[in-house]
């Protein structure tokens, strides 16, 4: 009885979750963040104007990048924007911005988005 209620515990958070299809055209907002200092030290020390200096030398590496949004959590992006170690978002990190693409998959399964557009936002 207790393995049934976990599953159905389970069942019902998987469809209560909003349902965002890989390729479907999204509009994002939040701040670009450094995946590995935002997941290892949290919100309170690995994003915001304190982190920037540090998420732009990991950036420069080639390590991910993504957009943490208020409602939606973390989607790490992929595609042209990445290529050349972040080149082309490395002026957006730690900046509030639009993000206008599809969603996608990263490597490890996560959330991620292939941008089109991306624009600071007040």
């Amino acid at each position: 009885m207790r393995r049934n209620a976990g599953f159905l515990v389970a069942a019902l958070l998987l469809a209560a979750a909003p349902s965002l299809d890989a390729g479907e055209e999204v509009t994002l907002k939040g701040e670009v963040v450094e995946v590995s200092c935002y997941s290892k030290q949290g919100v309170a020390k690995g994003t915001g104007a304190a982190h920037v200096r540090c998420a732009i030398d990991c950036a420069k590496q080639g390590k991910p990048l993504g957009v943490l949004t208020d409602g939606d959590g973390l989607f790490k992006f992929v595609g042209d924007y990445t290529e050349n170690n972040n080149a082309k978002l490395i002026p957006f990190v730690g900046k509030q911005v639009e993000v206008k693409g599809a969603l996608d998959r990263f490597t490890d399964y996560t959330s991620a988005i292939r941008p089109t557009k991306i624009t600071v936002v007040k």
